[in-house]
């Protein structure tokens, strides 16, 4: 057992050498066919590739069937060498959609893809237009992929009564729930007409006039201060006063600037502390009433 063991770690090495060379095997293609064939199994249109860059322009309608045939090669692997993964990509340039054909074996060897109208439309919906051909072909044995570029498939419906092309729709409801919406546009609706200056500004004096009023009043009778508290409640009673004016400011910046979220907390605030020193202010007074001695009655 012993001796066995040096054989066996020598054979591992040599598989696993093995392996790793022919995961570094290229692929290579050769006999590519690109024909379009009628219903009748004619042949409408050939064209044979020979490089990754090809730029053919071919048509696919409901009545025709697009075939690639090719052979795929390894360096330095089998000669009946056939890949695990062989596939005609057909991208839609409008929409980006994509649908695959899986390439089988032909009869006369090598592998053959076809696209019929109809497995396009069951993979990608109903989308009339130009398409991106490609040739993938990959395998495990080959770290390194191959993707040929055949040109583009021009891909038309059935028309319609006016002769146009059939409005692309995708063949799945969720397919049109998940793309992208789009953008909308908001639109403010237009202001309404506003009255002339003129009425505003006579309605602004009608608001003021009760204030207007009570100025000319309060001159033409005559301030009395003399009920103002005086000591210790001096302070809570003008507090109370300069509350009761900072809400009437409040009020003209909320009618001149502020909107109604920025004018509430400032409210609120200004609420509580005018509430506070006009309790205040009149359990002074009502104390200091009490204090006083009744007067005598004649």
């Amino acid at each position: 057992m012993a001796r066995a063991l040096p054989l066996i770690l020598a054979l591992a090495i040599g598989v696993a050498i093995g392996g790793a060379a022919a995961a570094d095997g290229a692929i290579s293609l050769s006999g590519v066919t690109v024909r379009v064939l009628e219903a009748s199994g004619s042949v409408a249109d050939k064209h044979s590739v020979t490089g990754p860059d090809a730029r053919l322009r071919l048509s696919l309608d409901h009545t025709r069937t697009l075939e690639v045939k090719l052979t795929a090669a390894l360096a330095g692997g089998d000669a009946d060498f056939r890949p695990q993964q062989a596939f005609l990509r057909l991208t839609a340039r409008g929409s980006g959609d994509a649908a695959y054909f899986a390439a089988t074996k032909a009869k006369g060897g090598g592998l053959v893809v076809t696209a019929k109208h109809d497995e396009l439309q069951k993979q990608v919906g109903t989308q009339p237009g130009t398409y991106d051909a490609a040739l993938l072909v990959g395998d495990t044995r080959s770290a390194q992929p191959v993707e040929w570029a055949l040109g583009e498939v021009k891909v038309l419906y059935p028309p319609q009564d006016d002769g146009s092309q059939p409005e692309a729709k995708p063949y799945r409801p969720l397919d049109a729930t998940f793309r992208p919406k789009p953008e909308i546009v908001h639109q403010h609706r237009q202001p309404e007409r506003r009255a002339p200056a003129v009425v505003s500004l006579f309605f602004s004096l009608v608001a003021l006039a009760p204030l207007a009023a009570y100025v000319v009043a309060a001159l033409r009778i005559g301030a009395n201060l003399k009920g103002f508290p005086t000591g210790a409640s001096f302070l809570p009673a003008a507090a109370f006063h300069a509350g009761l004016a900072a809400i009437c400011a409040l009020y003209l910046l909320f009618w001149l600037q502020l909107n109604l979220m920025q004018t509430l907390p400032i409210l609120a605030i200004l609420g509580v502390v005018t509430a506070v020193f006009g309790r205040i202010t009149l359990q002074g007074a009502a104390a200091a009433a009490a204090a006083k001695p009744p007067q005598k009655q004649e």
